[in-house]
């Protein structure tokens, strides 16, 4: 019921045809990646050589679904020009959402950040990009592409986790990312005690109500900084939150084996000591003489906070 508001399905079919990168004499492909926050929105435009030729980041409009609508145009406009190209000119745009969506049509169900609730965000960027395929994926998993691809892998076990203003985690196999009902990697809801779960405990947003009942107007920002500094209240606050964070990753390692572990998202890409503090108490769970590999499967992002843009592009393109 909810697909059968969209008009023209050929716009945002999953049958796209393989894009490639440019061999001479082949006319180049632009790409508009987008990757939608409930904060911010980035969006860039790379060609088919897989050079990037623009790189926007806006603030997020979320006071009601049709500002948040104007916020993406606003920022893919904004890539469009900065790479000194025109609308016209690009031939496919892939779109990074968190929360739960269509995939194939790009109707946003619900986004826990966003004002978008079965929101017809397909239909509405089909009818602004006429000429354009569009592609769809959720955050997460547009990361974990992104991340994946880089390294070049093929039939290995990948997973990505995202710490940042949730928590969740993507699994890619033989190059395919694995969604079950849709919620495959959900730890955020790995249960901590009784009254917590990792994303209310250990996200960034959660630290962050934290540490300002801690201590009033101290921002997570400002309390790393002081944990950088000594602070011994807040060397046991992190430490908590990391050592849960690695049992998490443990239990992931123990169910699924993969080969590589990136850990990536705003908390860990912008603070080293948080991630090494993760791995030392990872490495202190590896006792088993078979988890002795475990500890050097875990990597921090490489592309940080382009990784989702990466990866959609990589899913617009038809790579995976």
């Amino acid at each position: 019921m909810q697909e059968s508001i969209y008009s023209n399905k050929t716009c945002y079919s999953s049958k796209r045809k393989k894009v490639t990168f440019s061999k001479e004499g082949e006319k180049l492909q632009y790409i508009v990646a987008v990757d939608i926050g409930g904060t911010k929105i980035s969006s860039g435009v790379i060609n088919s050589e897989g050079t990037w030729l623009s790189n926007v980041k806006n603030e997020s409009d979320t006071s009601d679904a049709t500002a948040m609508y104007h916020s993406l145009l606003k920022c893919i406009y904004e890539a469009i020009e900065q790479a000194k190209l025109t609308k016209e000119q690009i031939s496919l745009l892939g779109v990074a959402i968190p929360g739960q969506l269509n995939t194939e049509t790009g109707f946003a169900i619900y986004q826990n950040n966003l004002p978008w609730t079965n929101f017809p965000l397909g239909k509405l960027l089909a009818e602004e990009f006429p000429l354009c395929q569009l592609a769809f994926e959720h955050d997460v998993i547009s990361a974990a592409i992104g991340e994946w691809s880089v390294r070049n892998m093929t039939e290995e076990l990948f997973v990505y986790i995202t710490v940042s203003t949730g928590i969740c985690a993507s699994i890619i196999h033989r190059g395919k990312p694995l969604k079950g009902l849709g919620l495959a990697g959900e730890i955020g809801f790995f249960p901590i005690n009784k009254e917590y779960v990792l994303e209310t405990y250990a996200s960034g947003s959660a630290m962050e109500r934290e540490i300002a009942e801690l201590c009033e107007d101290l921002s997570l920002a400002d309390a790393f900084a002081r944990w950088e500094q000594g602070d011994e209240e807040l060397d046991r606050f992190f430490d908590e939150r990391t050592y849960q964070l690695a049992i998490a990753i443990f239990n992931l390692t123990a169910t699924l084996d993969p080969s590589v572990i990136v850990v990536g998202g705003g908390v860990i890409n912008n603070q080293e000591k948080f991630f090494e503090r993760i791995k030392e108490h990872y490495g202190k769970l590896c006792e088993h003489p078979l988890q002795q590999n475990w500890l050097e499967r875990i990597e921090p992002s490489s592309l940080k906070a382009t990784s989702g843009l990466y990866g959609v592009a990589m899913k617009a393109m038809g790579t995976v």
